[in-house]
């Protein structure tokens, strides 16, 4: 029996939310803006970076990680 392996970069859309927990009450918030391969071909998430903490939201900006990394350390809302 053959599986077909799925593509990561098929499985996030632009505007899609992700999170990455760091402390108990402090984690960051994603939202893609697009996917794009650098000048080497690696693909890269472009995202609006917000920290989120009970009570409190602060806008970071935009960030830009790889895609693996990405989809390594960031969840989708539950």
């Amino acid at each position: 029996m053959l599986f077909k392996k799925q593509n990561i970069r098929d499985s996030i859309a632009c505007g899609d939310v992700f999170y990455r927990h760091m402390m108990l009450s402090l984690q960051e918030q994603a939202k893609v803006l697009r996917i794009a391969d650098d000048d080497q071909g690696i693909p890269h998430v472009h995202y609006e970076k917000t920290v989120v903490r009970t009570g409190y939201r602060e806008h970071a900006g935009p960030h830009v990680l790889a895609l693996a990394i990405f989809t390594r350390d960031f969840h989708a809302a539950v």
